[in-house]
């Protein structure tokens, strides 16, 4: 493992390109207040840094505080080690557009932080861009797994996004411990059966229940025109349904796909490392608009298939998540 120093000078250097003189925020909350601590440390003593802690919020995609809100339009880079996901909320989404250079760590563990982050990015990046090459200009996806997955969708029109750690750009987004290639499906064109093995949701925790590994729980999902039209039985099945349900009208909806690039990524019941992990597909419900999508939701929720069959216009990408590229 990687000490907290070192990992806080790849974040800022390798995959911020931080400079002295730029106004750096760090938003975070209770339950990640070490990590949070210990990025505004090493920050303080090379830019113009501020920390603020913000309330545990039920779930993710939930829009921060106005005043929040205020702070991030004055900053040249956020970085958001938090407990849930901020990564596509509208406010996340203005920043960049006024330039602002985002690094979100939703639910990023200690253990995470230190184990996940350090990674070769040259490689990582290479392997990222190779995926978004043979995506760009296909037209259907199809996945299937031994477990029973078996769906086509359209990406039509739609550009890949390479999540690669490297954000140097005005604008840029990474999501940290990263490593994923992802687009958004064209959102009433998925139909067939999802089923998930391994996990979802940034922690796992929520006011109905614990996710975390599926273990012996598969969570099948029906999905028709886009959206989610019926739930399998069982508690964690119930977690998710209810998470949808109580969120909003465009929760249910298909949002996003995506393949996991980074060879240190473990499965751990964390979907921050989870669905970075190499070889393995996620598949998120909510909004996209953050990937360019057109789905607007207070949700995004991520759920992760291991050794997946992944197929771009009937040319074969992955083998039981071997990647063939």
């Amino acid at each position: 493992m990687s000490s907290y120093k070192k990992v806080c000078e790849v974040i800022s250097k390798t995959c911020l390109d931080i400079n002295k003189g730029e106004n750096v925020v760090i938003v975070t909350d209770i339950n990640k207040q070490k990590i949070g601590n210990e990025l505004f440390n090493y920050l303080q003593n090379i830019t113009n840094t501020v920390m603020i802690q913000i309330p545990v919020t039920s779930k993710n995609g939930e829009e921060p505080v106005a005043i929040v809100n205020n702070i991030f339009q004055k900053a040249d880079v956020i970085i958001a080690p938090t407990t849930m996901s901020l990564s596509h909320t509208r406010a996340f989404v203005n920043a960049r557009k006024k330039g602002t250079r985002v690094a979100s760590l939703p639910g990023i563990t200690e253990n995470m932080f230190l184990q996940s982050i350090d990674v070769d990015y040259s490689a990582m990046s290479e392997l990222t861009k190779k995926l978004a090459d043979a995506i760009k200009g296909k037209n259907i996806i199809k996945v299937k797994t031994d477990l029973g997955t078996d769906v086509s969708f359209s990406v039509k029109g739609r550009k890949p996004i390479c999540l690669d750690g490297i954000c140097h750009k005005k604008g840029g987004f990474i999501n940290l411990p990263d490593g994923e290639m992802c687009i958004a499906p064209i959102e009433n064109s998925m139909n067939g059966v999802l089923v998930f093995d391994l996990s979802s949701s940034p922690d796992h925790r929520t006011k109905w229940g614990k996710v975390g590994l599926l273990n012996n729980e598969k969570i099948k999902l029906v999905i028709k025109n886009g959206k989610i039209i019926s739930f399998s039985n069982g508690a964690k099945a119930k977690i998710i349904k209810n998470i949808i349900d109580n969120s909003d009208k465009n929760a249910n909806c298909i949002a996003e796909f995506a393949i996991g690039t980074n060879n240190k990524a473990r499965i751990t019941g964390l979907i921050l490392e989870d669905e970075k992990k190499l070889g393995t597909i996620h598949f998120a419900f909510g909004s996209n608009v953050s990937i360019g999508g057109k789905n607007q939701s207070n949700l995004h929720l991520d759920m992760i298939m291991d050794k997946p069959d992944v197929y771009f216009d009937n040319v074969q990408i992955l083998r039981k998540g071997k990647l063939l590229i």
